[in-house]
């Protein structure tokens, strides 16, 4: 037994094997979710894979631009092919492709898109928490062939630090911190979520998740000191990107506050949607539609019950 781990964990990508994790557990939770919200689960489910593909897109164009800094601040120059080829991916790129593809799909697919968002939002960090913990175990091969720490596990060396002291070579470990912060922040949505009732308030969570982590992950760039991914002068590029979300945050919700951008309707509901949601059948009745009568047509409808009862 002891032999089979230690050739898992000599050989295996652990980052990969728990990213894997995180996208099972993502899908699980939205599962249950849609259940209990009624939303039509096979349409939510079947948009977040396909927006797997705005994650992957989206994390390797991050991850180029940021690879681009890097050379540029180090006055390096490198073709547009060769910054896709040499770098490696960004969480940021991977969250907006992710989140864009995903608003757009919904927009044209799926109803009560909302609350399909709201779900997106609500899982996002439980797979980010899961994902975080794989970079810290991140394990690779150098060109000796000798077994070395993944590039992605970084943080600052506190050499007299008797907490750093238990972990890898001194440091600190950003990525649990992050990971910890994360499954935090999804249980506080988590929570909001399930006591939302009303519909008309649904579509906020995208904000409560994106404010609490792009301030955190400002905070938490100062301590990772991986100058490889790039930056502006003293800040990392996850630091620009994290302060543009916060002042877009800002300035739309004073938009919306003021009136000038007005609210989403609510989604109104689709009976397509019973179809797949487990099996659960639903009578849909045409709606009742109450118009002003005259008053003459009132008084010629008394006159004629009157008629009848003499």
């Amino acid at each position: 037994m002891d032999t089979f781990v230690q050739f898992l964990w000599d050989h295996v990508a652990t980052y990969s094997v728990m990213a894997a994790i995180g996208i099972i557990a993502v899908f699980g939770v939205a599962l249950l979710l849609c259940v209990r919200r009624e939303q039509n689960w096979v349409r939510q489910l079947f948009i977040m894979i396909a927006s797997l593909l705005g994650l992957l897109g989206g994390a390797k164009l991050f991850g180029a631009i940021s690879y681009a800094t890097y050379l540029y601040a180090r006055g390096e120059t490198v073709s547009f092919v060769g910054c896709f080829t040499q770098s490696g991916i960004v969480f940021y790129g991977g969250l907006l492709g992710y989140f864009l593809t995903f608003w757009i799909l919904s927009k044209f697919f799926l109803p009560r898109r909302r609350l399909g968002r709201d779900i997106v939002a609500v899982t996002t960090p439980l797979f980010h928490a899961i994902a975080r913990i794989g970079c810290y175990l991140g394990r690779d091969y150098n060109d000796f062939g000798e077994i070395v720490w993944h590039p992605c596990c970084y943080g600052i060396k506190m050499e007299d630090s008797a907490f750093c002291s238990h972990f890898w070579d001194n440091r600190l470990p950003v990525q649990l911190f992050e990971s910890a912060f994360n499954f935090i922040l999804f249980a506080v949505l988590l929570v909001l979520f399930l006591r939302e009732k009303k519909d008309e308030r649904r579509g906020r969570m995208i904000y409560l998740y994106l404010f609490p982590y792009a301030i955190f992950r400002f905070i938490i760039e100062f301590f990772r000191g991986d100058a490889i991914r790039g930056g502006f002068g003293p800040l990392s590029f996850s630091q620009v990107v994290s302060i543009l979300i916060v002042v877009w945050l800002i300035v739309f919700l004073i938009l919306r506050k003021t009136g000038v951008l007005k609210p989403l309707p609510v989604d109104p509901y689709d009976p397509g949607v019973d179809l797949y949601r487990l099996g659960k059948q639903k009578s849909v009745q045409e709606p009742i539609v109450f118009y002003e009568g005259d008053t003459k047509d009132e008084d010629s409808s008394e006159e004629s019950k009157l008629e009848s009862k003499s």
